[in-house]
């Protein structure tokens, strides 16, 4: 039986009103095989390198086959019309050290990288703004990145680009189909052979 740890913000978590498709990922794959998830939502960039170590803590780090991880959204994010809270160059160089840590802790896993989802930009609020124009510029840098280093993307991007609004709970998250379509990419990934 394949052990998975997934790290990843709120659209893996769940946010207020919303279940994330770790949820689902545990749910589907009950008995099929053992999943992990820290109680947190990973957020930034700087945040997921910071707790890594310990949200590793409790599990069987030896015994991970994968690690499928994102991080992107709160890197974007645009408090009061400033810059995104990560810069481009930082959010590279993070992404790096973020892909060493998960080595070095899951020596034995495969590591597959998820590709930030879109918003509905019309919704949010010019204090506590994102992009998708900046979500697509991430994902691309995190595409190079996850080239570099041999990683596997996850393009959950495009698969939810053409989400209608009716799968999203709010601008940013998504409903319980909305979820449950992106856990089952999520555990296609996971389970795929090489």
């Amino acid at each position: 039986m394949k052990s998975i740890f997934l790290i990843g913000d709120s659209i893996r978590e769940g946010a207020p009103g919303s279940e994330g498709y770790g949820v689902y990922v545990k749910e589907k794959l009950a008995g099929k095989a053992n999943v992990y998830a820290p109680d947190d939502n990973c957020r930034f960039v700087h945040y997921t390198l910071r707790y890594l170590h310990e949200w590793a803590d409790n599990i069987p780090k030896e015994e991970i086959d994968v690690v499928h991880w994102n991080n992107g959204l709160w890197d974007v994010l645009r408090l009061f019309g400033d810059d995104p809270l990560t810069d481009l160059d930082t959010y590279s160089i993070m992404l790096k050290k973020i892909y060493k840590r998960i080595r070095f802790l899951f020596p034995n896993a495969k590591v597959i990288y998820a590709l930030t989802t879109p918003v509905i930009e019309e919704l949010a609020k010019p204090e506590f703004f994102r992009s998708n124009k900046d979500i697509e510029r991430y994902n691309e840098k995190a595409k190079e990145v996850m080239s570099e280093c041999g990683v596997e993307v996850n393009d959950l991007f495009s698969l939810s680009k053409f989400f209608d609004h009716s799968l999203y709970s709010d601008w940013v998250h998504f409903g319980a189909e909305g979820s449950e379509i992106l856990a089952d990419k999520v555990i296609e990934a996971c389970l795929k052979e090489g």
